[in-house]
Order: C-alpha cells, then structure tokens, then sequence
C-alpha cells in the first residue's frame, strides 16, 4: 500500500517560504523518498483550481455555440469529468501559447461553475 503525505509551509510574503520548501524537498529527496514540490503560482499544481472552469454538459454546449470560432480549440482542450467538462483557461493561455480573446476568459471564469 502506497502512503502519501502532503507537507504545506505557509507564511507572509518574504519569509522564506520558498527556500524553506526546497531545502525540505532535498532532505526528503536525500531520505530517498519520492518528492513532488509545487510552488505557488505553479500551474501544474494539483490543487489549483483558480485557472481551471467546470461546466457541466449542457452549460458546455450554450459556452461552445456562444465562440463558435473557437469551438475547437475549447473542445480539445477541455477534460471531460464526471457530467461535465473542465476547461483549464489560465494554463492554455499562460502555459499552451493559446490565443484566446479576453472576452471569452472572461466568458469562461464568469459563467463558470464550482464543485
């Protein structure tokens, strides 16, 4: 059986936070143990949901006929899950080089659903 565990170091802007993660992230390492370190900002952090949308099918459907223009290039980025889609607008734009209008960001972040 496979244990994970998660390590969060928090603190005010300038405190070290960072340098703190690293060096707990090289003792792990040198410990042999399997590390994964995500600094804030990082967008391919599991947890960051602020650059990622969901909308469920048919809410999915009205945003595609909406940007017909750019029904494909939000189609095949898009993940399905569950009974819905998760469109991850920060990461296609910021990561991915994906030209997307900033009407339709703002489209996407706005009409977009929580789960």
């Amino acid at each position: 059986m496979m244990t994970r565990r998660l390590i969060l170091i928090e603190g005010v802007p300038g405190s070290g936070k960072s340098t703190v993660a690293q060096m707990v992230s090289e003792i792990l390492k040198g410990q042999g143990k399997k590390v994964q370190l995500f600094q804030e900002g990082n967008l391919d952090h599991p947890a960051d949901y602020e650059g990622v949308a969901f909308y469920d099918a048919g809410d999915f459907e009205v945003l595609l006929k909406k940007h017909e223009e750019y029904r494909e290039v939000l189609e095949s980025n898009a993940t399905a899950y569950g009974d819905g889609f998760l469109i991850p607008y920060r990461k296609m734009r910021e990561q991915w080089g994906i030209e997307l209008p900033d009407h339709i960001v703002q489209d996407i972040r706005y009409l977009r659903n929580f789960f």
